[in-house]
């Protein structure tokens, strides 16, 4: 069983937007980079799209939710801020349940993932953290992540 965490993509400077940051959309690169998890996620098998509730989050996973006729969930631990701990146990939880989830989170969330996934015995192929419209895949068997391999975004491959 896998899960598939991936990085929002691109979405233009923090300090350049005057709105609330939840809104921040996605630059043009980050459109590309999410046509790229759209190219790379289209014939895995994912059952579910879990999101945090920013726009960037959203807007990462829509071309693949459109290719698939899923919507976009927003889930609550993947929200910036969001605990580790807790975004891996749900992840888990969903692996256990026989789906395959692919979930977009942010900067903060994703390395305090990977270091819990490490944390319990994990392997790690790849940095400890992604870059923008990057992903892991987890490796899941009896109920925990076995290894965590990282995939760059399709824009530096």
């Amino acid at each position: 069983m896998e899960i598939h965490l991936v990085r929002h993509a691109h979405a233009g400077s923090r300090k350049a937007w005057d709105d609330d940051d939840r809104e921040r959309p996605l630059s043009e690169r980050g459109q590309a980079q999410a046509r790229g998890v759209l190219d790379d996620l289209a014939d895995v098998g994912v059952d579910r799209l879990w999101s945090s509730s920013y726009v960037r989050c959203v807007q990462t996973l829509d071309p693949l939710a459109d290719r698939l006729g899923l919507e976009v969930e927003v889930v609550d631990p993947l929200t910036e801020g969001g605990s580790g701990a807790e975004a891996l146990d749900l992840l888990l939880y969903a692996a256990r349940s026989g789906l395959t989830v692919a979930a977009c989170s942010h900067g903060d969330v994703i390395p305090a993932v990977v270091a819990t996934a490490l944390g319990r015995g994990a392997r790690l192929d790849g940095p400890a953290s992604a870059a923008k419209g990057g992903r892991y895949v987890l490796s899941v068997a009896d109920g925990a992540v076995t290894a965590l391999r990282y995939v760059p975004p399709s824009d530096r491959r």
